[in-house]
């Protein structure tokens, strides 16, 4: 006998929940009590009261539904009309429940929040409708949500950045998909990851470009500048020669650090696999080392052992040149945080996941927004880099 699969699982109706409901009626009763408190203050008197001089007139209430975290709640919003100095009289607005709003602003927050993290409008509507009401969600409520989204994110792109202290400053790409005539093609997002001298991070830019070429790093770093973006100490990289080239024209001479990870693997690239292993353990020998004599001593080793076992590797390992350990002159409490791009990586990695759900984003600016909306939601949170206590001392001496 085949049982109903929908009989597994049984119904979610949130007006059958008697605490639900007590909490809903709680929300009413103090929401409406607030808002005639509120009409009385701005007449002057209260209902039925009588004065010589009246400021305005009650007329009436209308019915008003606010999504809360709790569900829907229904209540009843007093009118009114205030007497202007010309005589006439305007609406009264109140000032707790902002015009047109139909769901408080923690339930937008919790949309948006969702909605980068990979559910569909569609999803949405189903799996909070129990929750929020039937009229909670219209077709057209997550996509305005979205659509604010995505306003702020513009705003956020032209932030200016002259009151924003970078210490050190991450540079990485990331290929993803994007819908573009009526096709699916391979874009990079180019990020821009700062870290102030009190050791938080902030996303400074991102870009959405065809390659990491010379000319799409040059355009992120020049967007930079003129947002007001100062010289830093020093910039991390994945070893792009894009990226190189943007910062010696942008900031010639800056310090720079190539990500030791990137260079791992491309070392492995050009190694058989079978000694893999003896690589891996070589190349830990310096960029893990705890001392710039360990860090020096493992550089030597790595270069004296592989230019007889496989000289490829030394000749990819020197292609970085003094780039590979510029880490090693500022404090050891930061090294960890200095050899490599990890910090945009992270960042990177829950953006994948997000894409995994959907494919590919409709537009280059879905793409960007989603992203960013990671980040601003708290989908993704940025802790301080280890060893910040030192940031600011090295900054001191820097300046």
């Amino acid at each position: 006998m085949v049982q109903d699969r929908h009989l597994l699982v049984p119904a979610l109706e949130v007006s059958a929940d008697p605490v639900a409901g007590l909490i809903r009626a709680a929300i009413r009763e103090v929401l409406e009590a607030t808002l005639a408190e509120e009409v009385t203050v701005a007449l002057g008197r209260a209902a039925w009261e009588r004065m010589a001089e009246r400021r305005g007139y009650r007329h009436g209430t209308s019915p008003r539904t606010i999504v809360t975290g709790e569900g829907p709640v229904t209540l009843q919003v007093p009118r009114a009309r205030l007497g202007q100095a010309d005589g006439t009289t305007a609406e009264w607005q109140n000032g707790v429940l902002p015009k047109y709003a139909r769901r408080r602003a923690a339930v937008d927050a919790i949309l948006a929040r969702l909605y980068v993290s990979g559910a569909s409008t569609r999803d949405l509507r189903r799996a909070l409708q129990p929750l929020l009401g039937v009229q909670a969600l219209s077709r057209s409520a997550v996509s305005r949500v979205v659509a604010r989204l995505q306003v702020a994110y513009r705003a956020w792109r032209t932030r200016s950045l002259a009151a924003e202290p970078i210490a050190y400053l991450y540079l990485d790409g990331q290929r993803v998909k994007v819908r573009a005539d009526r096709g699916v093609t391979t874009a990079v997002v180019l990020m821009a990851l700062g870290v102030r001298p009190t050791g938080e991070k902030v996303v400074l830019a991102l870009r959405l470009v065809s390659d990491e070429t010379t000319a799409a790093w040059r355009l992120l770093l020049e967007d930079l500048t003129s947002r007001g973006l100062a010289r830093p100490q020093l910039v991390i990289s994945d070893g792009s020669q894009g990226a190189q080239a943007a910062l010696d024209l942008t900031w010639p001479g800056v310090p720079h650090q190539r990500c030791l990870v990137h260079k791992l693997r491309n070392l492995l690239a050009v190694t058989p696999r079978a000694l893999h292993g003896a690589l891996i353990a070589d190349f830990r020998r310096f960029s893990e080392a705890t001392s710039l004599t360990a860090i020096q001593a493992g550089v030597a080793h790595l270069r004296r052992v592989w230019t007889e076992r496989w000289s490829a590797v030394v000749v990819c390992l020197d292609e970085a040149g003094e780039q590979l350990t510029t880490y090693a002159a500022f404090p050891a409490g930061q090294w960890k945080a200095l050899r490599s791009t990890n910090i945009i990586e992270r960042v990177f990695g829950e953006f994948r996941r997000r894409l995994k759900v959907q494919g590919a984003l409709p537009t280059p600016e879905a793409v960007l927004t989603v992203l960013w909306g990671t980040l601003a939601t708290g989908a993704i949170q940025l802790r301080r880099v280890p060893g910040y206590r030192t940031i600011m001392q090295t900054a001191e001496r820097a300046a």
